[in-house]
């Protein structure tokens, strides 16, 4: 086997294989075990024809192929260990050509990730406040949850909840059909077009109200864009929220019940507080990371991306399938082909990989660890909290794959509440942040992809 290496990246090596027949052969004796025990033979029985019969009937090239697979794997691990190499995920591998075999594999090197100055980072946390107007505001939404529908006899009104059969057209083609729906106008209702809403308003209950809307010049249906849509709408019932008076007696049934008003404020004030309190500490995570990134290099293989890419692709079709929605169906929707759609999602990809690799870096400089009993401490958290004693999910939080998942959130969390106390002069990040990350970060446990 010859092997001759090209180094084109810090963090590619090309290495282009040629291989003699005698490295091919055991290859395709194997090849001739497995064929030998498929092909009928005549004059032969089952398995016991010779090789060079056998090699006479289907030919070397069909010797080769079943073999091909085996030939290159096993010639591409002899040459990536011949040239000391560590690959950080598969090679990209191509044969190009039979005659002599000859491989091209692409070896992705490990990253190269250097970190600017960030310990002399200095950024301020954004001070938390919250005031009367936010504990009124929760207080009025959960009044507002609280209170029952009752019939008006009266003209329609924003927020009233109404029942109503629509019926929308488009050149005689139906686009809109729903009887006995109940609806809520207000100016933040945007279906089923925006406008719906203020038609409504001021109709009476029996009433029937006919107006057009014109379709968005990106409406899902091309062939609609732009259209007027004519509208028949009919009143059936209208209702407005009775609202509770907001003393003792409505805190008792808020939840598991509070003993007074008062006790009741100061339980929203406090989980106000909370909430702004990882609010900020969620935003100085963004901004020091961001900061972290901005003065680092990072070079990467390029087909590491490729990979991602891939990953992110099948998230996405197993979202779309939670939602009983095929890629094909999807692409129709959005108008984009495959391709089209992947190079939209290729910055983004790139980006959460300049954004791992950063991570990992800095936690390695840190010398920030996840221990096997720290993440089975929190997966017993997890199911704790969960209160479930099904099996079947205790084994699925106790997967490999859910292990790495944990193990890499901990480290990101840990690594993001590392640079927080830096850029703040080593200060205390509050302990709420620690249950929450700043976003979603590629798995970091070995800093790869699945190959």
């Amino acid at each position: 086997m010859k092997v001759t290496r090209e180094e084109t990246l810090p963090t590619e090596v090309i290495l282009n294989i040629v291989l003699e027949p005698d490295d091919i052969e055991p290859h395709l004796d194997w090849a001739y075990r497995r064929l030998v025990n498929k092909v009928r033979i005549p004059g032969f029985r089952m398995g016991k024809a010779p090789r060079a019969i056998l090699e006479s009937v289907v030919g070397r090239e069909h010797l080769l192929h079943e073999a091909l697979e085996r030939v290159v794997s096993g010639s591409v691990d002899e040459a990536v260990k011949q040239e000391s190499l560590e690959p950080y995920i598969q090679p990209d591998v191509d044969v190009t050509s039979l005659e002599p075999l000859s491989i091209k594999a692409t070896v992705p090197l490990e990253p190269l990730v250097t970190l600017g100055d960030y310990q002399s980072l200095r950024i301020d946390r954004e001070p938390v406040s919250v005031g009367d107007e936010q504990v009124d505001d929760v207080l009025e939404r959960l009044r507002s949850e609280s209170a029952p529908w009752e019939p008006v006899d009266r003209p329609v009104q924003f927020d009233d909840q109404v029942t109503i059969d629509a019926l929308g057209t488009v050149d005689g083609r139906t686009v809109v059909d729903d009887k006995g729906i109940e609806y809520v106008p207000s100016m933040e209702n945007k279906l089923p077009l925006p406008g719906f809403s203020v038609y409504l308003e001021g109709a009476k209950k029996g009433e029937s109200k006919t107006f057009t809307l014109t379709l968005a010049e990106d409406y899902n249906d091309s062939t609609l864009a732009g259209k007027e849509c004519r509208f028949e709408v009919n009143i059936h019932e209208i209702k407005q929220k009775l609202l509770p008076e907001l003393d003792d007696e409505f805190a008792k049934g808020v939840g598991e019940g509070f003993d007074s008003l008062r006790a009741l404020k100061e339980s929203v004030l406090e989980n106000l507080t909370k909430t702004a309190e990882r609010e900020a500490d969620q935003e100085l995570y963004e901004k020091a990371l961001q900061q972290v990134i901005e003065d680092a290099t990072v070079e990467f293989p390029r087909m590491l991306v490729d990979r991602e890419l891939e990953h992110m692709w099948l998230d996405r079709e197993e979202a779309l399938q939670s939602r009983r929605i095929n890629m094909e169906t999807y692409l129709q929707q959005v108008g984009k082909s495959e391709e089209e759609l992947k190079e939209e999602m290729r910055p983004g990809t790139q980006e959460r990989l300049v954004r791992s690799l950063a991570l990992k870096k800095l936690a390695q400089d840190q010398n920030i660890e996840v221990t096997s009993e720290e993440v089975d401490k929190e997966i017993e958290g997890i199911l704790s909290s969960s209160n479930t004693t099904d099996e079947s999910v205790r084994q699925a939080v106790s997967s490999e794959s859910f292990r790495n998942q944990i193990e890499s959130t901990l480290l990101t969390r840990r690594t993001l509440e590392r640079l927080a106390q830096i850029v703040q002069g080593d200060g205390a990040v509050s302990e709420e942040s620690a249950e929450e990350e700043v976003t979603e970060e590629p798995d970091q446990g070995d800093g790869k992809s699945d190959s």
